[in-house]
């Protein structure tokens, strides 16, 4: 999943980096939640994602597979 974008802040339209209060930092999670994580396309094992983004997908996960 080695996306070369780079992902904006939605409050500061910069890069999103660990400086940001939302970011989740892949260091920060437990190696069973980040490899699940990793394995189902929401984040890179080695690159972090925005905790809005996260949300995002993780809601519209529910939405899919309650609608299925």
């Amino acid at each position: 999943m080695e996306n070369k974008k780079t992902h904006s802040c939605p409050f500061k339209h910069e890069e999103c980096t660990r400086e940001c209060a939302l970011y989740i930092d892949p260091d920060e999670l437990n190696e069973v939640v980040k490899n699940k994580l990793a394995s189902v396309g929401v984040i890179d094992r080695g690159k972090g994602i925005c905790a809005f983004k996260n949300l995002s997908l993780c809601v519209n996960r529910i939405l899919y597979e309650e609608l299925i």
